[in-house]
């Protein structure tokens, strides 16, 4: 027999601005009990509101990753720079 978690709560005595916590199967469940609606905010983001909240997004690093290896040596020399490719400008007497 499957229950609804609606159904189970109605079963339980919550008080408003209470935080209930518990562990269900190896995971962690925290309720917390409001007197009226909460902002949307608070709310998961796969309820009926549209897109996410600005609040929702976490821009921080989660774990650093190492440095790659090093591969090899790239030894660099100073030399001459090829000489500047100038264009043929044609004049007025090659354009005839």
């Amino acid at each position: 027999m499957s229950i609804s978690l609606a159904d189970a709560l109605e079963q339980v005595d919550l008080e408003p601005g209470r935080t209930y916590e518990c562990e269900v199967r190896g995971r962690h469940v925290e309720l917390h009990m409001f007197d009226e609606r909460p902002p949307v905010r608070n709310r998961l983001p796969f309820a009926t509101t549209p897109g996410l909240h600005e609040d929702d997004i976490r821009l921080d690093p989660w774990c650093e990753l190492p440095s790659p290896p090093a591969v090899g040596w790239l030894v660099s020399e100073l030399g001459e720079s090829p000489p500047i490719d100038i264009p043929k400008i044609p004049t007025d007497e090659d354009m005839e």
